[in-house]
């Protein structure tokens, strides 16, 4: 019978400790949350294409921060957001009442008027959403925001008005 050689069973046990292995998870990644969808009434998020009606509105989501080439708008008009995801994580993008009113994240998450969520934002991703606030938004405390947990309280959320 042959000797198993302590270089045999050094390689062996770095081959089973590399396959067994798993990522780092990374310490900022909030949990996912659930699939969230949009108002029945509007359509899904496309492939940014050419924008052929409505006002165009620039959306960058980054770690920590979102930014918008416009924050006031008008019921019954049509927007068309190009959402780009230029941060190190996934987030989502939410139109919804701030937190701090709705109660939860999941109860803002709930009265969302719009909602992309995170699988169609990864890193790098951009996306493009025709939007039309329902006059019932005119004179609502509501932001943009990034619902993940950790996203939000570190200050991914962006005040906007809507007006008749």
């Amino acid at each position: 019978m042959k000797k198993i050689t302590p270089f045999s069973i050094y390689v062996l046990i770095l081959f089973l400790a590399t396959a067994c292995a798993s990522p780092a998870s990374s310490a900022t990644q909030a949990p996912t949350q659930p699939a969230a969808t949009e108002a029945p009434t509007q359509s899904g998020p496309e492939e940014v294409g050419p924008v052929d009606n409505g006002t165009q509105v620039n959306i960058t989501l980054a770690d920590n921060t979102i930014d918008s080439s416009q924050t006031e708008f008008q019921a019954g008009v049509p927007y068309t957001f190009v959402i780009k995801n230029t941060g190190r994580h996934a987030h989502n993008f939410i139109i919804n009442p701030p937190v701090s009113i709705a109660g939860s994240l999941e109860a803002a998450l709930s009265g969302a008027l719009l909602a992309v969520p995170q699988e169609q934002l990864p890193v790098g991703a951009t996306v493009t959403v025709e939007y039309t606030f329902p006059d019932s938004a005119a004179g609502q405390l509501l932001e943009f925001s990034c619902l993940i947990r950790k996203h939000y309280e570190d200050g991914m959320k962006l005040a906007i008005t809507v007006t008749k």
